[in-house]
């Protein structure tokens, strides 16, 4: 009789051997399983203890991750992914390929964030399967589609992302770009991962590209620059800016540095603190400031910021956002506009024949930040009323600090106390008289016409029959 069906192997024979794992194997399997479960555990206090810690360093990136398509995180589930141009708080070292820390923004909490030694062996592996995966292809014929191709078809200089890593394929820095090639914007890919978007300048023939790293430390609060209406050292632009100071220096009382900046910041560039051969030829150039002071400056605001306190530059060279682009300060520009090019003339020539003199000049700073793209700031206070514009400021910054200081981690800050009582610190904008505050008040876009005082008293002028009689605002003392 045959019997459709396997029969049972005997016991001892070579079948029952290879179907079931020895003792031994099952032994070894649970010993790693408790290591990894230990090593894990392990991982999550460290995580937890970290959220109490200060914050040791910030960092911009310049590449993208993506948490959900790493499989080596010390705890499944917290690592932190971010796009290019964000900002991270780094806490502590957890291990060569780990750092403990947050992205900052309002509601992310600390995880695990892939240290440059990490990234940089992915980028060399995504490196070394494009080039594989072009060989095949080669080989395969020219006619046969690769996957890559289907995928990307609006890219042809662009390599595909790696699993979790997205790299920047021109190799160029960020601020040698258009600014408008600098948003993010989603690609679908292979492995859903959102890069920026690729760069529409064409690279020069024989430029060498260099080595973009993965991360570009910055202070660990954004400093705060105001740039505009127009030139800084002339009365409009200095009344304007004085009295948004005088208006933080209230508004977060507690939580604030505002301090003056005279040397030329914008020479802070990385590549020239960074190349010594390059010191000399600034050294000669018929510059304001030394690279020494300027070195000493930039290390001032990196230990103000490490304070965790809003950081308020009057930096008096600054007048352009184009300036700090490649420096390391990574500032929150706040552009001051007036939209009518006719009031920023009238308001510059109500201030008298010194400063009428001058007009040409400050105008045509006005045109060029009137020309730049609102990409390059991070807030546009072009409201026709103070109070409109020191609370769309305040809006901002109250937001920033959440972002900086989440709920989970409130350490006292011993640093903020020896700080912020140095006597070396340059003393914040002194408070700005009612005047000064009118001329912010009355900007008025839409309408041809201003509000000044004049002796005491309010004149009111009119253009093309429109008449408005202007409040008088007595929000801030009168200086002397």
């Amino acid at each position: 009789m045959y019997l459709y069906g396997r029969e049972e192997p005997e016991e001892g024979s070579a079948d029952s051997y290879t179907s079931r794992p020895s003792e031994s194997d099952v032994s070894l399997e649970e010993d790693r399983e408790a290591v990894r479960r230990e090593a894990q555990r392990q991982a999550q206090a460290q995580l937890e203890k970290a959220k109490t810690k200060l914050v040791a360093f910030a960092v911009r990136t310049n590449v993208g991750y993506s948490a959900a398509l790493d499989n080596d995180v010390p705890v499944p589930g917290m690592a932190i992914s971010f796009e290019a141009k964000d900002f991270l708080h780094v806490k502590e070292k957890f291990s060569n390929d780990w750092w403990i820390g947050r992205l900052v923004k309002e509601g992310c909490e600390i995880g695990f964030i892939p240290s440059p030694v990490k990234l940089e062996n992915m980028r060399l592996q995504s490196d070394q399967k494009t080039k594989q995966g072009k060989y095949h292809s080669s080989k395969s014929g020219g006619n046969s589609s690769s996957s890559i191709g289907d995928v990307v078809p609006t890219s042809r200089r662009s390599t595909p992302p790696s699993s979790a890593l997205d790299l920047d394929a021109s190799g160029l820095d960020a601020e040698d770009i258009d600014p408008q090639a600098n948003q993010r914007t989603p690609i679908t890919s292979v492995n859903s991962v959102t890069s920026p978007q690729s760069k529409e300048k064409r690279m020069p023939f024989f430029k060498k590209t260099e080595h973009v790293p993965p991360y570009d430390v910055v202070p660990s609060m954004r400093p705060v620059v105001l740039v505009g209406p127009s030139l800084k050292g002339y009365e409009v632009t200095d009344m304007m800016q004085k009295a948004l100071f005088d208006f933080l220096k209230h508004r977060f009382e507690g939580r604030i540095s505002i301090t003056r900046v005279t040397a030329d910041i914008s020479l802070a560039k990385r590549s020239v603190l960074n190349n010594p051969s390059k010191h000399a030829i600034i050294e000669r150039s018929n510059t304001r400031s030394s690279l020494a002071e300027v070195q000493c400056e930039i290390e001032r605001i990196f230990e103000l910021a490490r304070t965790l306190q809003l950081v308020v530059l009057d930096a008096d060279t600054i007048n352009h956002p184009a300036q700090l682009g490649k420096t390391s300060l990574a500032p929150v520009i706040v552009y001051v506009k007036i939209s009518s090019p006719k009031v920023l003339q009238r308001l510059i020539k109500s201030r008298g024949k010194s400063q009428a003199k001058h007009l040409n000049v400050q105008m045509v700073a006005a045109d060029k930040l009137a020309q730049c793209p609102p990409e390059l700031f991070d807030v546009i206070l072009d409201e026709n009323q103070l109070e409109d514009a020191c609370e769309h400021l305040s809006d901002y910054l109250e937001a920033y600090w959440r972002a900086t200081h989440p709920p989970s981690s409130n350490p006292p800050n011993p640093l903020l106390s020896r700080t912020m009582a140095s006597a070396a610190l340059p003393s914040s904008p002194a408070p700005v008289s009612n005047l000064q505050v009118q001329v912010l008040a009355s900007l008025q876009p839409n309408l041809h016409f201003w509000h000044i005082e004049d002796n005491g008293e309010n004149q009111v002028i009119c253009d093309n029959h429109i008449s408005l009689e202007m409040e008088t605002f007595n929000y801030l003392p009168a200086s002397g």
